[in-house]
Formats: C-alpha cells, structure tokens, sequence
C-alpha cells in the first residue's frame, strides 16, 4: 500500500462523528489492560482508547512513516507509545514485542495486508494469556469493487473464511458478527454499478446523521449481516 492510497476516502470517514463512535462502542467490551492498536492511522479512535484506559500501556502502530510522525505529534504522553509495525515483518513485531498486551484491535487493517494468516500468528504470540484479539473488516465477496482496489484491499471476508484463519492462527472465536448492513447499499451502488472509487462525501455525511437510528435497527436484526463483520476472539 503506497503512502497516501485511500488517503482521501479516509478524511471522508474520518468526518463521520456518529458511524466512528458506534464502532468504537462495537469494540469496546473486549478492550482491556494494555492495549494495542494496529493500524493507528491519524489516532482517530487512539484518542477515545487513551481516554477511556487511562491507568493502561497504550500502543499505536502504523506503517506509514506520516501517520506515525502525526501520532507523535498529538500524542506525547508518558503511557503512550507509537511504533512502526508492517503486518509482514516479523522483525517488527519482535521489536515491539511478544505476550505483552492483555487485548489487541484492528479496525479495517487486515484486508491490505497480502499475508494475513502470517499476521493472525503474529499478533496470537503478541498477546498474554487470556488476551482478547477484536478484528474489523470488509465483508462479502461480491461487494469487491473499485473502491476497495483504489484503497488498496487485497480481499473481502466471509465470517467462515475469518473464523477458519483465527482457527488456524489458534485463535477462541468467542463471537463474530456483522456490522453496518444499510452500508451494503451504498457500497453497492456506488462500487459495483457506479464504477466510482471514491466515497460521496454527501452521502456519507448523510448516512452518519441516520446512524443513531440505524444502529437500533441492525440490532433488532440480529446483526446477521453487515459491510463488515468484527470478530472477538481469545487466546
């Protein structure tokens, strides 16, 4: 992935105060101890985890050498450390360490990554006992489009494929579940008949006004479908 790919689309979601925080609410109940992020990007949900865990050992991790600069810059704190990590190197991970953190998550990280099985196996041995792995990402093989090559995703999950390559990186599936499903429409509409690459800034910003709404609606369905799925899973 080049130094600015999706760089756009990410200020564009970035903007999206309510879809962000419904997230991190997703994301939250398996967060504990000392945390790390993977994939920091611009500390979007940095800020809320160094917020709401201030007594733990905070972690963010990026690959892009101007993320990481930004991280260092709005987050000098003593319980605060920023690192490089590429999901491919296992140099990189040696460096920042194994069975060191009680809980790791990574929102919309995985899909860039050619070798995530490689990855799944590294951060398994980067958790402490007991440690809780949170994941995000895309869902539905039929929803790869344009956007997700222009933002360089090498592939879309199923929930199986997800919970077989946690299975084979000796990964507890405790749960795994769809999230945004109205999401599915746009993306949809937009990538697979549009053709467009990039996210409407319209739209989006539309959308996260109906989030508060359509959040208590995926609940009442279960959340058996969504543009993403998040798995909770325990070493």
């Amino acid at each position: 992935m080049s130094e600015f790919e999706g760089h756009d689309n990410l200020e564009i979601v970035s903007k999206s105060n309510n879809f962000n925080k419904w997230m991190y609410e997703e994301i939250f109940p398996g967060l504990k101890g000392d945390i790390l992020e993977v994939g920091s990007g611009q500390g979007l949900f940095s800020k809320w985890i160094i917020r709401d865990f201030p007594k733990s050992k905070i972690t963010l991790s990026e690959i892009s050498p101007s993320y990481l600069k930004k991280l260092k810059s709005e987050f000098d704190l003593n319980n605060v450390s920023i690192c490089k990590l590429d999901l491919n190197k296992k140099k990189d991970f040696e460096e920042i360490g194994y069975e060191k953190f009680d809980s790791i998550f990574a929102l919309n990280v995985l899909e860039h990554i050619e070798n995530d099985e490689f990855a799944f196996k590294q951060l398994f041995k980067m958790l402490k006992p007991n440690g809780n792995l949170i994941i995000l990402v895309p869902c539905h093989k039929f929803l790869y489009n344009v956007i997700d090559k222009s933002i360089g995703h090498w592939r879309r999950y199923t929930k199986n494929e997800l919970k077989v390559k946690l299975d084979n990186a000796s990964f507890k599936t405790e749960k795994i579940f769809g999230f945004n499903a109205l999401g599915i429409i746009g993306w949809y509409l937009n990538g697979n008949i549009g053709k467009n690459p990039n996210l409407n800034p319209k739209a989006t910003k539309l959308f996260d006004k109906m989030v508060p709404i359509l959040k208590y609606l995926e609940y009442g369905l279960g959340k058996k479908i969504g543009l993403s799925v998040i798995s909770f899973s325990k070493k």
